[in-house]
């Protein structure tokens, strides 16, 4: 038996195999410039899948783990993941992947420079990149909004596929949104250019408009308190993680606006924004108390443990993070309207998320009764058809008892009993209160399947061998429409049988028992198309023979009008030839008779009125084994 640790290895190595040789060799040395980028699972919680490109399942992610282009990772409402996006010639770059997240890596190559580029399709992202110095070094991220092209930036983004709506909040760095339609203000009416540039501690949101022919776009200071409440603990964690980096990127941002006061709009003057000595405070004030101002809020709603923030300034050897801080981001009558914008905005949003999930389950409620209705009048018309078979099958079975002697009516009765039903009891008013048999041209008789059979053997393999029988109707029109018949072989016990297996198999069934002439039978158990008929069949043994009784009645629709020769149904019987215990097989084998006897064929209309009934000669089949 393989231990466990074994299995173990086999797994792995089976699994690294399929991913391909590249998969091996995640994060190792100097590599071809036309190599994919390559990211690497750097660490992990939780549920996290991955559903490598060209695949149809995913599969749980595991450290040390290469993603390539084409490759989506999806985390669970309680997964993360932390991802390393490396190169020969850059530094690394992180993206942290909170819960309830599927992104995918659509582009991942090396060339001249770097470009990379994720989609994210829901949850949310804290991305860490390195400062961009080659002007071939391109880093996108793609939303179902825009796309964000982004230099030596740290940032967030949010995708809420239940609202629709888009959001990117911006810690250091500068972000390109583009979108390819039309972007409009917040209102949905007044339209912009279709790229905005974000500076930091500012937040984006955007959201199609309702016929999605149009992108609204709110741009403000961002709502901390807000933020805070909907990120996940591990997005807040990743960021304050960060702050020396965020820090030093923010300082060095700050410098070149101080450098560039008055200058041409630039992105070194956050886009002609800090105009003056006070434009640039207010900016030095907002960004530099931006990360404890965060710490502060995630651990006043307990989203962040407070020794989490002291190891982080024990590592930065310097209060990186203070929360005693009293600092508030510096907001004009501008920047509160551009909030209170975006406020309306995501509430707009939320209210339609809510409709449409409103509407869905009201959409699934419907079709829930529906389907409730549908399977309760399937439920009341399978009652219908069983109460109307039985019926039928009650007149029929009194039609035949009627036609046997004592004897046989004792013994039919016994059959009966054995599988629990009632005896029947003669009708003491006669039979002819249902009306008298009309035979003139209604014709009924069976056949061999195969005309060849009436004179020629059944070279049967061994001694076993099949055939079917087959019902013809004719004659059956006007005032002798029928309804339902009833068909009474016998035959000798010791040489055929009836083949149940092939007439009651759910492949075969139909094959059988929906013949021509307008009967369209639903066998107990199967749903077929159009059916207008329910049977019924059952096998009543004697000594030395068994008697096969079918019933058919239609439930639905008219009477069958059934003029020319119509085959009705086939019957299916295993035969075999019983030979002389001192004959042996050979080329004089004489061939062995075996005798199927009608003992009676009725057909009834819409009251249960025989219109017809016939008792039909002996049909012998011949069988004979194959001379092997």
């Amino acid at each position: 038996m393989i231990s466990t640790n074994h299995r173990r290895l086999l797994t792995m190595l089976c699994l690294l195999l399929a991913l391909g040789p590249a998969s091996l060799f995640a994060g190792a040395g100097k590599a071809s410039a036309q190599v994919m980028r390559v990211a690497i699972v750097n660490s992990m919680k939780g549920t996290v899948t991955v559903l490598k490109s060209g695949g149809a399942k995913p599969f749980a992610a595991f450290k040390n783990m290469s993603l390539n282009e084409g490759d989506q990772i999806a985390t669970s409402n309680d997964g993360n993941v932390v991802l390393q996006l490396a190169s020969d010639d850059a530094d690394k770059d992180s993206v942290t992947i909170g819960p309830s997240s599927q992104v995918t890596f659509t582009k991942l190559k090396e060339s001249s420079g770097t470009k990379t580029k994720m989609s994210v399709w829901a949850g949310s992202l804290w991305v860490k990149v390195k400062s961009v110095s080659n002007a071939n070094d391109q880093f996108e991220v793609e939303t179902p909004t825009s796309i964000m092209g982004v230099r030596g930036t740290q940032f967030f983004v949010g995708v809420n596929p239940r609202t629709g709506l888009t959001s990117v909040f911006l810690a250091a760095g500068v972000i390109e949104a583009i979108t390819g339609g039309i972007r409009l203000e917040a209102d949905g009416e007044t339209e912009q250019d279709d790229t905005v540039t974000l500076y930091p501690t500012e937040q984006l949101d955007e959201a199609n408009t309702a016929d999605g022919e149009g992108l609204m776009t709110s741009v403000s200071i961002m709502d901390i308190t807000k933020f805070i409440n909907n990120a996940s603990p591990d997005i807040i964690k990743a960021i304050l993680e960060d702050a020396a980096n965020i820090r030093k990127e923010q300082d060095e941002m700050l410098k070149k606006a101080k450098d560039s006061i008055g200058d041409p709009a630039s992105k070194d003057n956050f886009g002609g924004t800090i105009k003056s000595a006070e434009d640039l405070q207010t900016a030095t004030n907002n960004i530099t108390n931006l990360l404890s101002i965060l710490a502060a809020e995630a651990v006043d709603q307990k989203k962040i443990d407070k020794t989490v923030i002291d190891q982080i300034n024990q590592d930065a050897k310097e209060k990186l993070l203070d929360l005693d801080t009293t600092a508030k981001l510096m907001l004009s009558d501008a920047d509160k309207l551009k909030q209170k914008t975006a406020e309306e905005l995501e509430e707009k949003q939320k209210k339609l998320g809510e409709a449409k999930e409103k509407q869905l389950q009201e959409q699934k409620e419907k079709l829930a009764a529906a389907v409730k209705k549908a399977k309760e009048q399937q439920a009341k018309l399978a009652e219908e058809n069983r109460k109307a078979l039985d019926e039928l099958t009650k007149k029929l079975e009194l039609l035949y008892f009627e036609k046997l002697t004592k004897a046989e009516q004792d013994k039919f009765n016994t059959s009966r009993g054995e599988i629990e039903k009632p005896p029947i009891k003669e009708n003491n008013t006669g039979s002819n209160n249902s009306g008298s048999p009309t035979t003139t041209n209604a014709l009924a008789k069976l056949k061999f399947n195969q005309a060849a059979y009436a004179t020629s053997p059944l070279i049967v393999s061994g001694s076993n061998g099949a055939v079917d029988l087959e019902l013809e109707f004719s004659g059956f029109s006007d005032s002798r429409k029928i309804k339902g018949y009833q068909i009474e072989i016998e035959y000798d016990s010791l040489t055929a049988a009836f083949n149940t297996s092939s007439f009651d198999g759910v492949s075969t069934s139909l094959s059988y028992r929906s013949g021509g002439g307008g009967f369209v039978v639903e066998p107990e158990g199967q749903q077929v198309s159009g059916a207008n008929s329910v049977d019924d069949f059952r096998i009543v043994e004697g000594e030395t023979s068994n008697t096969l009784v079918y019933t058919v009645a239609k439930f639905s629709g008219d009477s069958v009008q059934i003029s020319n020769a119509t085959s009705v149904l086939k019957l299916p019987f295993l035969v075999r030839a019983i030979l002389p215990s001192n004959e042996e097989i050979g080329p004089d084998t004489m061939a062995a008779p075996v005798h199927f006897r009608i003992k009676s064929i009725t057909a009834v209309d819409a009251a249960g009125v025989p219109v017809a009934t016939v008792k039909g000669p002996e049909l012998t089949l011949q069988v004979k084994p194959a001379n092997n």
